[in-house]
């Protein structure tokens, strides 16, 4: 197995040097770095401070990691000068009186005499003969870390329980819940002197954290989501997956963001661990166990009527190894950890697992198929259990499949239905599910299929309506999408054809005018199909947002969403449907244009989470797409790097042409602004290599284009290519481009050329974000300290960061031009707060050197002061009267426009953004 290329920090005594090598793990692998438990260690130092407590027990789950905790603190208090020991209780070295702490006991510590054996320890431990309370006695107490207390043998807990009440050593302890109780941990933890430190399962955010430490790069949302189902939060099974995962390839690194192409399996350790947790399972037990690794969630009354009254069901429970869940009036059993099931399944024979999935198929004909989803289980078990399956069967397993998004499932139930025979709804079905797996060849030829067996228009419709979205958005083909759609109004009534017309405008949006489609689309309210009706709205609610309604757009594709949402909620469809997600897409682009950034991050991180909850794929890499637009246009540069980083993995692992030209050049957008000229060329090419762009990607193309101008120094180039771009957006409708493409160029010195456009935008557009844009734009090319302050504020209302902080910065060069120093000052220091949300962003705007607002003493008693300094510390500190202090601190108010020391760490802060410059990329020559 290959290292995993983190290590920890050695657990020694207070004389290791931070400069010696590492100690190697047990397994001869390296460990990750320790993070994530931030509460626990501070909970241990309070206690270990507090000359009260003698004893730490960490308490949790088996794999949670206790033990990584407790040598963390143990490493802790070998740095605060205490010294640290270690032993290990096992149940072979139980047997052995002492035998736990034997190696840290003198010869004399005979264990058949308890008093000479306590003063030996005592001793060896460094007790002094005076009481605790006498002068010199010492103030360190040895530390000493006992893993699984719980397995201690009787002479060392008795031994130890003197030595704790002598305050001869501090005790850290690991303790396994659900471990039989032992003496020893016992009276330990009646003590008044314990305290108890629970450590949970990582939560989503802790394992997020955690993997991007360890592996140095983001992982994926659906590969974390499946590493977290997986591990349930668990450290030592993460730990495994991971490290399996990383071995075998299965979870790779590309773009920047680790994700899986398969199911992580962990490893061999990963196994033996499990195996050895389910010792215990044999005979009856084994069998249950089995049933509900094959077929969870299974019925309670299933077991149970395999169980026999024997109480094995119980059992498995009181263990761990099955949960029972109440859902409505039935209760299901799984398994008490996914893993188990990985383990077990892998063992359990084919022979064996016929025999089971027969046993459920009797069980649940002769209980009569009475839900929806017994449909489905029942087919999928008679096909595990090589048994035929009914056709009416598999067509109502199949449509339950494709209900909850599950699409693998629905074409490995319908690969077995002969061709020749299959009707619409298959073809239809198969069609849909290869478009939803990314397979687009398949999906066209079974689509085209449905189409030449459609009866009735609403059938013909249908699969015309699947098979141009799988031309448009799989194929990227725009010319045969159209030619497709109008070959097939032959035949159709003025209804049919008005369909038709109005899917015909939604794909004209992405490549004609705006104005024309958005006129044709005025025909979506009269269709009387809700899906059809549903899909024009959305269109154009898009339209409205391109033209600068974005109060329209907003409310249209809010209306239709939660049309989509509640309908799935009336239907009892709990699972995430991926066209509940889809709608989010187009309130993201309407907030986002409206100037309303903070309520699309909501939609949109939520219809995110939901789409990797049902698996779709496409709609992940467009949610994506469209949110790291969003946070390009905030300013939040990593923030929108991260998310065009997710939708370029997605689109590229799953071959989408569309999604992946617009992330890319929105990524190279990113990338020019935080100054990495090269990764902002690479990503463009990217970009500019996908066929058949539409209209938003060729003007993205341009937007990243000019902005690497720009970080090549090229500014009048760049404003050129801008301003090109926004006159050729304007021809075509697309106002909202327009007018981000013209305050880039403002941004980049064409104010005064772009504030014109600008407020004629702002004047016929609703967007709040349109209008900061303009008053930004004008106040850039009056260059009015005043004005420019203002516009900052404005920028900041509608949360363009980034433009907010390269204002704010002009207003306070202005200022400092005009003689305003309390001016300068305060500009200054909202540049730097919203700088500090801009993640490193390096724009020719914040390369401008800036006159620095408090001299080196006023910042050097600044700093003091905000750390809770009072004037008599920080004049006898830097050798100063107490006068000439507080003098000092009230010019640093008035130029800060503040009025008390606690508001002074938060505007040194914002000053701290501007005064260093962002560091260069390596090999970039930007904005020099």
């Amino acid at each position: 197995m290959k290292p995993n290329r983190f290590t920890s920090p050695p657990i020694g005594r207070p004389e290791a040097g931070s400069g010696s090598p590492p100690e190697p793990s047990s397994s001869g692998r390296e460990r990750w770095p320790f993070t994530a438990r931030e509460e626990e260690l501070d909970a241990f130092t309070a206690a270990l401070s507090d000359l009260a407590t003698t004893a730490v027990i960490v308490h949790g789950q088996a794999g949670v990691g206790k033990s990584r905790l407790a040598a963390e603190c143990l490493r802790l208090a070998a740095h605060r000068g205490h010294r640290v020991e270690k032993a290990v209780a096992t149940p072979s070295v139980a047997a052995l009186p002492l035998g736990a702490l034997a190696h840290l006991l003198p010869t004399d510590a005979v264990s058949h005499d308890p008093v000479a054996a306590f003063h030996a320890a005592a001793r060896a431990f460094g007790l002094r003969p005076e009481p605790k309370h006498r002068p010199g006695a010492p103030d360190r107490r040895a530390v000493l870390f006992i893993d699984d207390l719980h397995l201690l043998d009787n002479a060392s807990a008795v031994l130890l329980g003197h030595l704790l009440w002598a305050r001869a050593v501090f005790l850290i302890a690991t303790v396994r819940d659900g471990a039989p109780p032992s003496d020893a941990v016992e009276s330990i933890d009646r003590s008044e002197s314990t305290r108890r430190i629970a450590v949970q399962p990582f939560s989503r955010a802790q394992v997020r954290h955690v993997l991007h430490r360890s592996l140095g790069h983001p992982v994926e949302h659906a590969a974390l989501d499946a590493l977290i189902a997986s591990s349930q939060g668990n450290a030592l099974f993460l730990y495994e997956l991971v490290s399996g995962a990383v071995d075998d390839g299965t979870l790779e690194l590309g773009d920047g963001l680790w994700r899986l192409n398969g199911r992580p399996t962990g490893t061999r350790r990963l196994s033996a661990i499990i195996r050895q947790r389910l010792q215990g399972l044999s005979g009856t037990r084994e069998e249950l166990f089995e049933l509900v690794a094959l077929c969870e969630p299974i019925p309670l009354t299933a077991l149970r009527s395999a169980d026999s009254g024997t109480g094995d069901v119980e059992w498995l429970e009181k263990q761990g190894l099955i949960q029972v869940h109440a859902n409505g009036r039935r209760t299901y059993c799984t398994l008490g950890h996914p893993l188990y099931g990985e383990v077990v399944r892998r063992h359990i024979s084919p022979r064996r697992r016929r025999e089971v999935y027969t046993a459920q198929v009797r069980r649940l004909r002769s209980h009569g198929v009475r839900r929806r989803e017994d449909a489905l289980r029942l087919a999928s078990w008679q096909l595990a259990a090589e048994l035929p399956v009914e056709t009416e069967l598999l067509m109502s397993a199949a449509a339950m499949a494709r209900h909850v998004r599950d699409f693998p499932t629905v074409l490995e139930l319908l690969s077995s239905h002969p061709d020749s025979q299959a009707p619409f709804a298959v073809w239809l079905m198969r069609g849909e599910a290869y478009h939803h797996t990314g397979n687009w060849e398949r999906a066209e030829q079974c689509l085209s299929r449905a189409q030449q067996s459609a009866d009735g228009e609403a059938e013909l419709l249908t699969a015309v309506m699947e098979r141009t979205q799988n031309l448009f958005w799989g194929f990227g083909d725009t010319r045969r999408t159209l030619e497709v759609n109008a070959a097939s109004e032959a035949g159709l009534g003025a209804s049919g054809r008005r369909v038709l017309r109005i899917n015909e405008a939604g794909y004209l949006m992405y490549c004609g005018d705006i104005r024309t489609v958005l006129h044709l689309l005025e025909d979506a309210e009269k269709v009387h199909v809700p899906r059809l009706r549903m899909w024009g709205q959305l269109q154009m609610s898009l339209a409205l947002s391109y033209l600068g309604r974005t109060r329209e757009a907003a409310e249209l594709s809010r209306r239709v969403h939660e049309e989509l949402t509640g309908a799935a909620a009336e239907e009892g469809r709990y699972d995430p449907s991926s066209h509940c997600s889809g709608p989010a897409i187009y309130r993201v682009v309407a907030l986002t244009e409206a100037g309303r950034p903070d309520e699309a991050r909501a939609i949109g991180e939520d219809a995110f989470t939901r789409a990797v909850g049902a698996q779709a794929v496409y709609l992940q890499a467009w949610i994506a797409t469209h949110m790291g637009r969003c946070e390009l246009m905030a300013g939040r540069l990593e923030q929108a790097r991260g998310w065009y980083a997710e939708a370029i993995s997605l689109a590229r692992a799953n071959d989408y042409p569309r999604p992946l030209a617009l992330s890319c050049a929105g990524l190279a957008a990113v990338q020019a602004q935080l100054g990495a000229v090269a990764d902002a060329r690479s990503a463009l090419e990217g970009a500019r290599s996908a066929p058949d762009l539409q209209q938003a990607s060729n003007l993205s193309i341009q937007l990243a284009a000019g902005w690497i101008e720009a970080a090549d120094g090229h500014l009048p180039e760049a404003c050129a290519l801008l301003t090109a771009a926004a006159h050729r957006a304007g021809e075509v409708g697309m106002h909202s481009y327009e007018g981000w493409l013209l305050s880039d160029a403002a941004r980049l010195g064409g104010a005064a050329q772009a504030q014109d456009r600008l407020g004629e935008l702002a004047r016929t557009s609703d967007s709040d974000l349109a209008r900061a844009r303009a008053i930004s734009a004008r106040a850039h090319a009056t260059g009015s300290a005043k004005a420019l302050r203002t516009a900052a504020d404005q920028c900041l209302l509608v949360g363009a960061e980034l433009l907010a902080a390269e204002t704010a910065c002009e207003a306070s060069r202005a200022a400092e031009r005009e003689g305003d120093q309390r001016g300068a000052a305060a500009a200054a220091v909202l540049a730097g707060r919203s700088l500090a949300r801009c993640g490193g962003a390096l724009t020719p705007a914040l390369a401008v050197g800036m006159a620095r607002p408090l001299t080196r003493r006023e910042s050097e008693i600044a700093e003091l002061a905000a750390e809770g300094l009072t004037s008599q510390e920080i004049a006898g500190r830097l050798v100063l009267s107490i006068r000439t202090v507080d003098n000092h601190l009230q010019r640093v108010y008035s130029k800060l426009g503040i009025a008390s020391r606690t508001q002074l760490a938060d505007a040194l802060v914002g000053l701290a953004e501007i005064r260093a410059p962002a560091p260069r990329r390596k090999g970039s020559d930007a904005y020099s």
